[in-house]
């Protein structure tokens, strides 16, 4: 018996065209790029907002699922923010890229328009520093509160001790 969904199902490819239809109807200034799997669409953090309500809204476009969002540190070269969104309406996957400047950059909340950004949001803002302009409630979900590091920059203040003790390099673990 062949099980039916309300939603596309089957593996997930670039849709062709969706680059280019994302930049066209966005009315902000997008780049374009493609990953294995998705639409890349680069965009600076004073147009993010613009973007994703023009993703999740446009009838051609439905991306209602927010996957993920993670940051990424490039160390001199700065930050950036990773939306990976989904549409089960039309099947399509996209990523959109904001690049950012080092240190405590400011990126606008998406937490209206989905509100799974919200633990996401908060990790990020945790992890890396970012910091979630509109977030109704930016606080730590794993550290401490008053820790203020953030452990995943790649010149955290912990990373000389873990070279020494070898825990960034070699297998995990214990050999017994």
């Amino acid at each position: 018996m062949t099980q039916t969904y309300p939603y596309p199902t089957g593996q997930q490819t670039a849709a062709a065209g969706l680059g280019e239809l994302v930049a066209r109807l966005a009315g902000v200034e997008t780049t374009l790029a493609e990953t294995t799997t998705d639409v890349d669409v680069r965009v600076a953090p004073s147009a993010l907002l613009a973007l994703a309500t023009t993703l999740r809204d446009h009838a051609d476009l439905r991306f209602d699922f927010l996957r993920n969002v993670s940051g990424v540190d490039y160390e001199a070269d700065g930050m950036a923010l990773k939306y990976h969104l989904y549409s089960f309406t039309h099947g399509h996957a996209l990523q959109v890229s904001v690049p950012t400047a080092a240190g405590h950059p400011h990126v606008p909340s998406l937490v209206s328009l989905y509100p799974a950004a919200d633990w996401f949001e908060r990790e990020a803002s945790e992890m890396f520093g970012f910091q979630f302009d509109g977030h109704p409630n930016l606080r730590n979900l794993l550290l401490e509160e008053d820790l203020h590091i953030h452990p995943l920059l790649k010149a955290h203040p912990l990373q000389a001790a873990e070279l020494l003790q070898g825990i960034e390099s070699g297998p995990p673990g214990f050999t017994i």
